[in-house]
């Protein structure tokens, strides 16, 4: 019955995973002031802010798969409860949550290097995005956020009806280009962007596999809520950065 004791606590656990995408932040504030980030302060910020912007974004990919799996395993034990993907709504409500913290992440990783790094100085800006096409990955990276998390709440939503969907399939953009960033960064032979390349690709995949019509399309594989039994009203959406 864990997963009827999930739905039935969704505050309890939202605040749990807010406390638990919070903890790189808290860890920097931290060690921060106990003066613990090592020879390169900046390095050490930029490499946490950078990896939890893109653990947030996995999180929110990984949403719609996780439900059907989630189901799917459910009907293998004969659970008495988490047999429908109504079931599993919650998690839509939670994609919100990860997308933002995506962007919060990603926004202070830019921040941290325009302010300690360059100085807002915008010839050596230029100059540095010229010369490292990271930074010109990063910096498209961040300006997609910007759309998605302006329009992540159910009033956007409604507001821009069938276009917000168009609009957030801009995550999977963000994703590509914060894994080139991330793979332009680091040296040959360094391996660090491996484990969040394969996550992504693993999504990927799933989601071309579904566009290919290789995997039977369900209710809920477009991201949305799906039908509550006890009520029969149709499915509705949860604003949030990424649908998929």
């Amino acid at each position: 019955m864990l997963a009827a004791w999930l739905k039935q606590h969704f505050r309890l656990v939202w605040w749990m995973l807010f406390a638990a995408a919070a903890v790189p932040a808290m860890w920097l504030a931290g060690a921060y002031w106990r003066h613990g980030l090592g020879e390169n302060p900046l390095e050490a910020m930029l490499h946490t802010t950078g990896k939890a912007a893109m653990i947030m974004l996995i999180f929110t990919l990984v949403i719609t798969p996780l439900r059907r799996s989630l189901t799917l395993l459910s009907k293998q034990i004969h659970a008495r409860y988490g047999k429908r993907l109504s079931d599993w709504n919650w998690l839509v409500r939670l994609r919100r949550l990860f997308g933002l913290w995506c962007s919060a992440y990603a926004l202070v990783h830019c921040w941290l290097f325009l302010e300690f790094d360059l100085g807002y100085d915008w010839d050596a800006i230029m100059l540095e995005v010229r010369e490292k096409p990271y930074l010109l990955a990063g910096a498209f990276a961040v300006l997609l956020l910007f759309p998605l998390a302006a329009t992540s709440t159910r009033g956007m939503m409604k507001r821009l009806g069938k276009h917000w969907f168009t609009l957030h399939t801009l995550t999977y953009a963000v994703a590509v280009l914060g894994l080139l960033h991330f793979w332009w960064l680091v040296k040959p032979g360094d391996w660090r962007p491996m484990p969040y390349t394969i996550a992504i690709g693993a999504l990927f995949g799933y989601r071309l596999l579904l566009r290919m019509g290789l995997l039977r399309p369900w209710s809920g594989s477009n991201g949305l809520e799906a039908p509550e039994r006890q009520t029969g009203f149709p499915a509705t959406a949860t604003g949030e950065i990424g649908r998929g």
